[in-house]
């Protein structure tokens, strides 16, 4: 039963929190002890090669506070991780010769670090555990691991523990727990790529009505909900997001550029051009050139990667228009190029199963902001979809510039087995990039803002997206695509635009990348 809240408050906390430095005495009163030493003898050093870390223990005070420690309490102990060589090292700090008696999650802790050149702010490190190990016998668990240190920096890492008043649990046991515990520091493997975009993502949302025009993502990746969970993106003219994968049917290397992370942990690329096989050189370009989406436009249903009925023939309500039975004339080409360059050549294998957007929900002019919008979506009524929304296409409100990465509709969800979370139409698992995308990686709201030529996706040539934007009142069907100028606009159906393919790398292989992303040392995998 759960004990008495009077009784409670006069638990103590036992814990000896100390640096470095041999610990020989054992605690069995209940206080927070924090013992310290910073002399040369009591720094641990690793050093191999052009490898030097020296670690220590920052607080040279000795705090024996001889009394009782009330629930909710928390005591800090500050570490530091200086790095005197001359390459970039990854560490993890354990807690050593741990004896921990408390209940399972009567203690628990947190972890943040501060750089020499971040001042004095503090950001979170994600731990092994949210708990502080339980050892009845000294033994060393691990408390937190890949942990950058550039060559030449210092970093501070503050340790948080905190005495839990656990509301629905009796901790009696507690009144005579011990903790004792000291830290130690090794060399760690490197970082794995999606690891470190967890952590260096940012927390702030940009202003995607502006254009981004400068690498918005040097200080980390940022962030927005996806059909899978949270998926971590590219702005601006991100030098880092390169990739080097498979060879087409003429033996070439292909080229893309990073789109994002998926929540599910797959790498979302658009093809970006071709070059010589092993050279780190290519040619940026398309994967197919002056395609028409579809040779009919004058309905509605066109939008559509698939559409419902015959090609040709009359759509008579949005439920028959958006029907997944006809290939568009732009998705039978798209696959005929992954058949010849993925499947063919030996790739397909690498390829994950990943929703792409078609998304042609109707939200109504009083979302759109078009005065004719009729909200139908079939036939030749005068309809805008969803992206035009999002987008600010017909320039409402400049702070309804607002992408999402979550597909409104359940039909639209493009998959090729329905237990990758979509429709289980496709016929292979490649699609193109939405325009909710394009205005994420940075190019602004639709062509009034001009062209934008600093951002990744700029390609010198108009190509298709996979987001439908309005049916207009010609009648003619329109897609948004990205301009020749780099701004996002729409596109007549029979108009020639270029296709830059997307596909999504399957998450196993993500941490098997090689390279750093740049244009000079691109990532790439060893496939054979």
């Amino acid at each position: 039963m759960k004990s008495n809240p009077q009784y409670k408050k006069i638990v103590s906390l036992v814990v000896l929190c100390v640096s470095i430095v041999a610990l020989t005495t054992s605690l069995t009163y209940a206080y927070f002890v924090s013992q310290v030493g910073t002399n040369e003898q009591e720094k641990i050093t690793i050093k191999s090669g052009d490898l030097a870390l020296t670690f220590r223990d920052n607080d040279e005070t000795v705090e024996n506070t001889q009394r009782t420690w009330n629930f909710g309490d928390t005591i800090e102990k500050e570490l530091v991780i200086e790095n005197t060589g001359t390459r970039d090292a990854y560490a993890k700090i354990s807690w050593d010769n741990l004896i921990n008696t408390y209940l399972a999650e009567s203690l628990t802790y947190t972890l943040e670090e501060k750089s020499d050149d971040s001042g004095a702010e503090w950001k979170t490190v994600e731990t092994v555990s949210a708990n502080v190990p339980r050892s009845e016998s000294a033994s060393t668990q691990l408390l937190a691991d890949h942990l950058y240190i550039p060559a030449g920096h210092t970093y501070t890492y503050r340790v948080r523990i905190t005495f839990e008043d656990l509301p629905d649990i009796d901790q009696t046991a507690d009144l005579n727990a011990t903790f004792i515990a000291k830290f130690t520091l090794e060399e760690s493997i490197e970082e794995r790529l999606y690891d470190k975009i967890k952590r260096t993502a940012q927390t702030t949302i940009p202003n995607f009505a502006n254009p981004a025009t400068t690498d918005e993502t040097a200080d980390g990746l940022f962030s927005m909900e996806d059909d899978y969970g949270t998926s971590y993106y590219y702005r601006g003219t991100a030098p880092n997001n390169y990739v080097k994968f498979g060879r087409n049917a003429d033996g070439q290397d292909m080229w893309w550029r990073i789109i994002r992370f998926n929540g599910d942990g797959t790498m979302r690329m658009q093809y970006d051009g071709v070059g010589t096989a092993e050279s780190n050189t290519y040619t940026r370009g398309f994967a197919l050139a002056n395609q028409t989406w579809n040779s009919n436009y004058d309905d509605a249903k066109y939008v559509g990667w698939m559409f419902g009925g015959e090609n040709g023939s009359a759509s008579p309500s949005k439920e028959q228009a958006q029907r997944n039975e006809t290939d568009s004339g732009i998705k039978t080409k798209v696959d005929e190029w992954y058949k010849k360059n993925i499947v063919n050549t030996g790739y397909s294998d690498y390829i994950a199963d990943n929703i792409f957007c078609n998304d042609r929900s109707t939200p109504g002019k009083s979302v759109t902001g078009w005065t004719n919008d009729t909200e139908l979506g079939y036939g030749n009524n005068a309809t805008a979809f969803g992206a035009t929304a999002r987008t600010n296409a017909w320039n409402t409100d400049i702070n309804k510039v607002q992408p999402q990465f979550k597909c409104p509709q359940e039909n639209d969800k493009f998959t090729v087995e329905a237990k990758s979370g979509g429709n289980g139409k496709l016929t292979y698992p490649v699609g193109l990039i939405t325009a909710d995308e394009i205005v994420a990686a940075g190019s602004g709201k639709t062509s009034v803002t001009g062209s934008n030529y600093n951002y990744y996706l700029y390609k010198e040539s108009v190509y298709w997206s996979f987001s439908p934007f309005y049916m207009y009142i010609n009648p003619f069907a329109y897609m948004f695509s990205v301009q020749d100028g780099g701004s996002l606009n729409g596109r007549y159906l029979l108009a020639d635009s270029d296709v830059a393919t997307v596909i999504n790398l399957k998450a196993e292989y993500i941490d098997k990348l090689q390279g750093n992303g740049t244009i000079d040392n691109p990532y790439f995998l060893t496939t054979t």
